[in-house]
């Protein structure tokens, strides 16, 4: 299986979770006025954990998932799981972000669930977004591949295009695009592998290092999930590139069902 859960998984209807999620954020408000909003992350955890089985509903705290493929597995911890199906990240933070959504969206996605909620509880008063997903991993496994500005014919870069390709069919697209990397250094380096440092040059002087990754002597691999000015992105990437001694870089973009493989050369 592409991803295990150490929770059996029962998706819930969005009334059952409105239902279920109307418990749960009563005894949030409860707890942010009975404990202030200075309390670390996990002390809101015990708390609201305790109070909802209180009453009656099955929660899970800390659930491993993870995310697996072949000799690769990238594990994930969801804050609370709430009868098998709603996923409940709990923050303590200035505000939440559109990278608190992207994680829990991540978490639906690898389960196939398809609602959660980010409560936050450093504001004055408890802060939250519903985060739900239709999708389902069928709908991520079909994707458009654009690649006619490829050249890679090379046994490092056709094995480059295999792997992804797997990973593609395995977890489908859409997921966090750390998680691919990840994998994809597991896969061309090793376990232990990580990003290596380039020299950028301005005119001849050495002006700093750049963590990138290698896939042979000459040529480097990048993967981005950029879904807006995609031109732009490629066009500060290319600056980049050419102030290195590199002779190529494949470029590899996941937006959303397209994925388009690119190689930039000088």
């Amino acid at each position: 299986m592409p991803v295990e859960c150490s929770v059996e998984i029962r998706p819930i209807g969005q009334e059952r979770f409105h239902a279920i999620d109307t418990v749960v954020m009563k005894h949030a408000f409860n707890i942010h006025n009975t404990l202030g909003r200075f309390c670390d992350e996990r002390v809101y955890q015990n708390e609201l954990v305790d109070r909802c089985k209180g009453d009656g509903l099955e929660v899970h705290r800390e659930v491993l998932l993870r995310a697996v493929h072949q000799g690769f597995a990238k594990p994930y911890f969801i804050d609370m799981l709430v009868e098998r199906g709603i996923i409940y990240e709990l923050k303590t933070t200035e505000t939440l972000s559109t990278s608190h959504q992207a994680q829990l969206i991540n978490y639906l996605l690898l389960m196939d669930l398809n609602h959660g909620k980010l409560v936050n509880f450093r504001p004055s008063s408890v802060q939250s977004r519903f985060v739900s997903t239709r999708l389902r991993r069928s709908d991520r496994t079909s994707f458009q591949l654009v690649d006619c500005g490829w050249q890679g014919d090379d046994n490092p870069s056709l094995r480059l295009r295999e792997i992804l390709s797997a990973l593609f069919s395995d977890w489908g697209t859409f997921l966090d695009v750390n998680l691919y990397r990840e994998a994809l250094l597991h896969f061309i380096d090793g376990p232990e592998s990580r990003a290596t440092s380039v020299d950028i040059e301005v005119n001849g002087r050495i002006v700093g290092t750049q963590q990138m990754c290698i896939l042979c002597e000459g040529t480097a691999w990048h993967i981005s999930s950029v879904r807006q000015a995609r031109d732009a992105y490629g066009k500060h990437l290319g600056r980049l590139f050419r102030h290195t001694r590199l002779n190529r870089m494949h470029w590899i973009n996941l937006d959303q069902r397209t994925v388009t493989f690119q190689t930039l050369k000088k």
